[in-house]
């Protein structure tokens, strides 16, 4: 199997898993949507101020945009992953269209004589600072734009006032904002690592830990998770001669550098699209695709026989050992993995029988 740079593929299933989780967001953005308008329209209508009404239009559309976004994402998404940086930049603009609206909202409250309004105001702005913190801090930069475009604004109007509670107001809005950042660098951060190390877990699930190679799990998964193409498939079984007196000759330790080193070597062998697994002690099975003929499979067995054979350096021992192998050819949409192994191990078991070497089975019929 082809691997990919391990810390890109890694970094990329990170971002993306923290892109997705921001349309996890339906709940806490439509139970905003009804407290802005609520409060926000208290606000707006005893002003009646154009600008106020103006930002609350927009506050509102921009949030029911977002939870049609959110509802579009769930339908749609998922055919494209590589789609998600588009879904989340729309996101973000709609986030960033609800914090300035809010913001100007809360400053034109700050702009008239009207203490409830401006009460109403700062309950709006700290429910909606709190959801931000909570529910958007994964994407941090947006969390940090959105925080200061909602409450930069009224900490500004709050500061105009020649009343020195009011401008002690807008020195603890400031504060406020730089302890909410900090907050949300803390939970990206451990929202990270939770997903780093979750992925980890799930990857070691699927790798055999000695070659690195995947274990029957990642087969089973590259399996069924292949491009179905017009050409066969092969399946190859493989089991190491005598394998068993390295270990007893040598010690465990070498025989574990040998498996290693075989497994280095069966992957040399490998083509973009192939897929090589350990499966048991001295067992591995490789899935080889793009099969044009049965001969070119034949000859695919061949090369990884010779291959595996080469004489290794182990420890300043040089060791030689046997290979037998058995394999399969099926058709590109096979489905059935078990029915292809079973075939191609009872081949290599006839290989065994026969003093090694390679085995093919027939091809099941179609």
């Amino acid at each position: 199997m082809t691997m990919p740079s391990p810390r890109g593929a890694a970094a990329e299933s990170v971002r993306n898993e923290l892109r997705h989780a921001l349309f996890a967001t339906a709940l806490p953005n439509a139970a905003m949507g009804a407290i802005l308008a609520a409060l926000g329209g208290r606000i707006a209508w005893e002003l009646s101020d154009r600008l106020a009404t103006a930002a609350l239009s927009v506050a509102v559309a921009c949030l029911l945009a977002k939870l049609a976004l959110i509802a579009a994402h769930h339908v749609w998404a998922g055919e494209a992953a590589e789609a998600h940086s588009g879904w989340a930049q729309a996101f973000a603009v709609l986030s960033l269209g609800t914090a300035l609206a809010l913001g100007l909202l809360g400053a034109r409250a700050f702009t008239f004589d009207a203490v409830l309004l401006q009460m109403l105001a700062m309950g709006l702005l700290f429910g909606y600072c709190s959801g931000l913190v909570a529910h958007t801090s994964i994407r941090p930069w947006l969390a940090a734009a959105c925080l200061v475009g909602s409450a930069l604004p009224i900490a500004a109007a709050a500061a105009q006032h020649d009343n020195s509670a009011y401008r002690l107001l807008a020195v603890a809005l400031l504060c406020f904002m730089l302890a909410a950042m900090q907050s949300i660098r803390h939970l990206y951060r451990a929202t990270r690592q939770q997903i780093i190390t979750r992925q980890a877990m799930a990857a070691l699930a699927r790798v055999d830990p000695l070659t690195l190679l995947p274990n029957r799990l990642g087969l089973r998964e590259a399996f069924v998770s292949r491009p179905r193409a017009a050409r066969d498939i092969a399946i190859h079984c493989i089991d190491l001669d005598a394998f068993k007196p390295v270990n007893d000759h040598y010690g465990h330790p070498t025989g574990d550098a040998l498996l290693a080193a075989v497994g280095d070597r069966v992957r040399s062998v490998l083509h973009p699209h192939d897929t090589a697994a350990r499966v048991g002690g001295d067992e591995f099975v490789i899935l080889q695709s793009d099969v044009r003929t049965a001969s070119e499979a034949d000859q695919f067995a061949r090369t990884l026989v010779r291959r595996i054979m080469a004489p290794y350096q182990i420890n300043a021992h040089q060791i030689e050992i046997g290979v037998s192998l058995g394999f399969v050819t099926a058709d590109g949409g096979a489905s059935d993995l078990d029915e292809l192994v079973a075939r191609a191990d009872a081949a290599l078991y006839q290989a065994k029988q026969n003093g090694g070497g390679i085995g093919r089975a027939d091809t099941p019929s179609r």
